[in-house]
């Protein structure tokens, strides 16, 4: 049984990543009460088309937000699917992981890189829906 051997470094650098990533969220969440009180205060000073345009911005930011994580994230898949099925071997080795992993291979392999793969366009297209829902609320509330 051949294993895929973890690689440290990147394991700590993600960590890290995924630290700071944690902690920007946590200092935004606790930022975000005061920023829509300013907000209400200036939207109630403002006329009603102010208004309007405020909150079209703000709808279409918060949903087109998660098209961006989603697009890398299924480009990602599709290139670690392409990248096994060349290589008929999952993980192929080149790329990092976390832990030791088996190395799967033949037909173990190829489901492997064609879900994975699969999954990438599934997240494609939702990163698509996101970007189209962006648009959609836009034109509504022009």
């Amino acid at each position: 049984m051949e294993i895929h051997r973890a690689d440290l470094a990147y394991r700590r650098r993600s960590l890290w990543l995924l630290s700071t990533i944690v902690g920007l969220c946590a200092v935004g969440l606790w930022q975000l009460h005061g920023w829509l009180q300013v907000v209400q205060s200036h939207v109630q000073a403002g006329d009603a088309e102010q208004a309007r345009r405020w909150l079209r911005w703000a709808i279409a930011g918060v949903v087109f937000a998660p098209s961006l994580p989603l697009s890398l994230w299924g480009r990602s898949l599709r290139r670690l699917g392409a990248a096994a099925q060349a290589e008929n071997r999952f993980p192929p080795r080149e790329w990092k992981t976390y832990r030791d992993v088996r190395v799967l291979r033949d037909r173990a392999a190829q489901d492997w890189s064609r879900r994975t793969e699969r999954m990438g366009g599934i997240a494609l297209y939702a990163a698509g829906g996101f970007a189209a829902a962006t648009l959609a609320a836009w034109f509504w509330l022009s």
